[in-house]
């Protein structure tokens, strides 16, 4: 049985290259770890952005929905006065008293039935 000899070249390669690939290791892990701060900096910044933009966002948003909401309930309101006057004031026309109670159309229907009255 012999030994296998070993070179002395190869093992000096290999240590040599072992000890590069643990500096590199290392070395990323110090660098890794010293920009915490950066992370740290980077999301508070991020994360002021992401607020300042989600409140202009829902600004203008809840804006436009409160405003769209506001115009249709005031225009139903006027619209059914408007129509009880107009209603009332077609019979006093013809010269016949006008109902008390009158049922207001959705405006925009359909069919332009006169509503029932009394």
């Amino acid at each position: 049985m012999s030994i296998p000899r070993i070179r002395l070249r190869q093992v000096i390669a290999v240590l040599t290259v072992a000890v590069v690939l643990a500096g590199l290791g290392v070395g990323a892990y110090f660098v890794g770890h010293s920009g915490g701060e950066d992370l740290a900096a980077a999301h508070a910044a991020g994360a002021r952005a992401g607020a300042k933009s989600g409140e202009h966002r829902g600004q203008h948003r809840g804006y436009a929905r409160g405003y769209k909401r506001a115009r249709s309930q005031g225009f139903q309101r006027a619209y059914d006065a408007a129509f009880r006057r107009a209603y009332a004031n077609a019979f006093r026309k013809i010269g016949v008293p006008p109902p008390r109670n009158v049922n207001v159309p959705h405006p925009g229907a359909a069919k332009s039935q006169a509503p029932a009255g009394d």
